[in-house]
């Protein structure tokens, strides 16, 4: 009688187990489901966010920059590429380069093939046509070469008053006193 009651507390025991055996493979299943997901919604937040290398390549390829040194300065070139007809890209290629240049306490702003650049230094803010300055702002003073003031020239300030010249429709010249204010 022992034996069989011995078994029958056995039976008893493996029959609970079954039941948390089925409860541990449901929990298995939730996992294996939350996994399924979770890695589904990496791969989509992935392929959102990726860049092909054939599309780092082309993006490289739009603009570059470039820094050199030497003993006397330190260069950054600009470059940048656009596509004036997207079908026949190889033929219809502008290529734009523009630079900031490093020349000890002067800086240098311009563009290859263009005519005109910029020059900060410590005294004075240069423009320059052909090498040649033809303006500069410097110890309070503005210097231009030639002018060309469209409606009005006002000479002077607000405690002492001002002198406009006006252009008239004539093609004469007004010049106008306005006090002090």
């Amino acid at each position: 009688m022992a034996l069989i009651t011995s078994c029958q507390a056995t039976f008893q025991n493996f029959s609970g187990y079954e039941d948390d055996l089925a409860s541990l493979e449901e929990n298995i299943r939730e996992c294996y489901s939350e996994i399924t997901k979770t890695s589904e919604q990496i791969n989509a937040s992935v392929r959102e966010e990726f860049v092909s290398r054939s599309e780092l390549e082309t993006i490289q390829k739009d603009f570059e920059t470039s820094i050199t040194q030497n003993s006397t300065e330190i260069r950054m070139d600009f470059t940048a590429i656009t596509d004036e007809i997207r079908e026949n890209v190889s033929t219809n290629q502008l290529l734009l380069e523009e630079y900031i240049r490093f020349k000890g306490a002067l800086i240098e702003l311009g563009k290859v093939g263009n005519a005109f650049t910029a020059e900060l230094s410590n005294e004075e803010l240069a423009f320059k046509e052909n090498g040649q300055k033809i303006a500069y702002i410097s110890n309070q003073s503005l210097v231009i070469t030639n002018a060309e003031i469209r409606n009005k020239l006002s000479l002077g300030n607000e405690s002492r008053g001002w002198f406009d010249f006006i252009p008239r429709t004539n093609g004469n010249l007004s010049i106008k006193w306005r006090g002090p204010v």
